[in-house]
């Protein structure tokens, strides 16, 4: 039943994002596309993490979105982010728009499945609060971890000896921010958790507006 509230919820969000691709301009196509990928990539994902947790024969939740659900989600996250940046552009603004574009896809089909089975399993335990803590929290959480990525693959990837080692230091930081975000929102620093993509995203937002024309302008639970 569980996948089946995915695949509806994924059909029923990407069609109006593809028909709307049709009539958007070439750059407002670019970020509506990625977000529909975003999408396709939070399914993919979940059906990874999950025939890797029932071939190992995991149990251990804590275990599981520390560990195997932050490595495979930042991984298929950031390899469109690379492929764009190697075979099309690697100019930061537009790799910020793929890159978070790709996040909010992504987040808006894991908070809006967990929506439903939280209101199919427990009614009262869903709210505005909740809803706010899904925005902010994880669904936020995912858009950061991606515009690192963008962000730093502006950087590494006119730089030859760089490259490989920076690639790999970009992964490592998002899989890493994200079983961060997972393991504190499951302790009793939860709240902290909840903020740190929200900071992350203030701090992070200064430097997409570094470079742009040439000017600078001044859970509810684990993902």
């Amino acid at each position: 039943m569980e996948n089946t509230i995915e695949y509806i919820c994924f059909i029923c969000i990407m069609i109006p994002l593809i028909m709307m691709t049709i009539t958007m301009t070439k750059k407002a196509r670019l970020l509506i596309g990625s977000m529909a990928l975003g999408v396709f990539i939070s399914l993919l994902s979940s059906e990874i993490s999950g025939t890797i947790i029932q071939a190992a024969g995991l149990t251990d939740m804590y275990y599981i979105t520390t560990t195997i659900t932050p490595l495979t989600e930042e991984l298929l996250k950031a390899l469109p982010v690379l492929i764009f940046a190697f075979l099309f552009s690697d100019k930061k603004e537009t790799l910020l728009s793929i890159a978070f574009g790709i996040g909010v896809g992504f987040a808006v089909l894991e908070n809006i499945t967990i929506l439903l089975r939280s209101v199919m399993e427990n009614p009262s335990s869903v709210s505005y609060l909740w809803a706010f803590v899904r925005g902010f929290g994880s669904g936020l959480m995912h858009s950061v971890t991606t515009m690192m990525i963008g962000i730093g693959l502006s950087i590494v990837r006119r730089q030859t000896k760089l490259l490989l080692p920076g690639i790999f230091a970009l992964l490592a930081m998002a899989a890493t921010y994200h079983a961060i975000y997972n393991s504190l929102v499951q302790t009793d620093l939860k709240y902290w958790g909840f903020v740190l993509p929200l900071i992350t995203y203030i701090a992070l937002t200064p430097l997409t507006f570094t470079g742009r024309g040439g000017k600078k302008a001044g859970d509810a639970g684990p993902a």
